[in-house]
């Protein structure tokens, strides 16, 4: 569909300037990213906790705020979430609407609200001084994931903290009929693991957002313009730095509510997908 041809053009283009990258890993970050990239605004790597994780949920929607208020509540409960950080990515919201729906009271792990001038989603992986932990999960606002599950990934995380680990991959393959490298799902194999619900570690926001000289900086404009493909970017940021792949697992109850297969009409989470790692 038109949909996917955008997908895969805007992933060919990030192949093309990948060649660029390899080569070019010196340089900084814009301006509009440096107070994010300066090292004495970051705490000190030695002090991050291993133990505990950093959820990063991004929102957009307003009509999905509800959700989102109840999934920031539900991470932050878990005793192994140092933090939540709402990252809101639509501009158009008035702060008091925002405020007033994400307005929490917890005892619990502290939940913030970060608010972006722009929805562009390379913001999804700024470094930010609140990021307290080793790991991190990106998420987006309309996908659950149940304690265990996401214990699970940590501990996978853990074991592998060179790579990616995620419920939601995605495949490339090689259409005959058009000659043309295609995007999507393949029942035995993956490529990359999507930012629906990601954990990684926390220093490739500052790789993806910082580093890679006029490489990255131009790889960055193509998820601007395209409104698309920072899953695939982050995964050759990680590649690129480790030079190992992302580990796919499975969930007991994932549920991704943007999913209209998902929808049951009585709000039950599906069983997801059990994966080995």
């Amino acid at each position: 569909d038109l949909e996917g041809m955008k997908v895969v053009a805007a992933a060919a283009a990030l192949w093309l300037l990948f060649a660029v990258v390899v080569f070019s890993t010196s340089g900084g970050s814009s301006s509009g990213e440096e107070r994010h990239c300066r090292p004495e605004d970051l705490p000190d790597p030695l002090t991050l906790r291993a133990d505990q994780i950093t959820v990063l949920i991004s929102g957009y929607s307003e009509a999905r705020l509800p959700l989102l208020r109840s999934l920031a509540v539900s991470y932050s409960s878990l005793p192994f979430v140092a933090a939540v950080l709402v990252l809101w990515g639509n501009p158009s919201t008035p702060s008091p609407a925002l405020l007033d729906a994400l307005s929490l009271d917890t005892a619990a792990a502290p939940i913030s609200v970060h608010r972006h001038p722009t929805p562009s989603l390379n913001a999804r992986f700024l470094p930010r001084r609140e990021i307290r932990t080793r790991a991190v999960a990106v998420c987006d606002d309309d996908v659950e994931i149940d304690q265990a599950s996401l214990r699970l990934a940590l501990a996978v995380w853990g074991a592998h903290p060179d790579r990616i680990v995620g419920f939601f991959a995605r495949s490339h393959d090689l259409d005959l009929s058009r000659r043309a490298w295609i995007y999507t799902v393949h029942p035995d194999r993956y490529s990359i693991v999507l930012t629906k619900f990601m954990v990684l570690a926390a220093d490739h926001l500052r790789r993806y957002s910082c580093d890679g000289g006029e490489g990255m900086r131009a790889a960055r404009a193509v998820v601007e313009a395209e409104t698309n493909c920072e899953d695939i970017l982050m995964n050759f940021v990680v590649a690129m730095a480790t030079g190992r792949g992302p580990l796919l697992v499975g969930g007991r109850r994932v549920r991704d509510w943007g999913d209209v297969r998902n929808e049951d009409g009585a709000g039950k989470v599906e069983e997801g997908r059990r994966g080995e790692w």
